[in-house]
């Protein structure tokens, strides 16, 4: 037996606490990002088709101005959350984008 320890005892496994108040953070702030992006987006194109890439534009800033806004309300992120956020606002903005013009 290595270091004086019985059969039965299991070893100690640290758990992080899952906190679901922050994940829920994590979730909404990027869809609510990506609707307030969906309907500027809208706003500053309109109709005009030639401006279209100013509304992916509009995209690219409000995922960036999440960094620094996720932190404030205190959600840690780690590299892998990115993907996850990008995605997040990016489907919410062109749901949103798609039906405004569609309206």
């Amino acid at each position: 037996m290595a270091e004086g320890k019985r059969p039965d005892e299991k070893p100690e496994v640290q758990e992080e606490e899952y906190d679901m108040a922050k994940e829920l953070k994590k979730v909404l702030v990027p869809i609510i990002f990506g609707v307030i992006a969906g309907l500027l987006s809208f706003a500053a194109t309109g109709e005009i088709r030639q401006r279209d890439a100013f509304g992916i534009i509009i995209l690219v800033f409000m995922i960036y101005i999440q960094k620094f806004v996720l932190p404030k309300i205190g959600v840690n992120l780690e590299g892998k959350d990115w993907v996850g956020i990008a995605f997040l606002t990016f489907s919410s903005w062109y749901i949103s984008w798609t039906i405004v013009l569609n309206w």
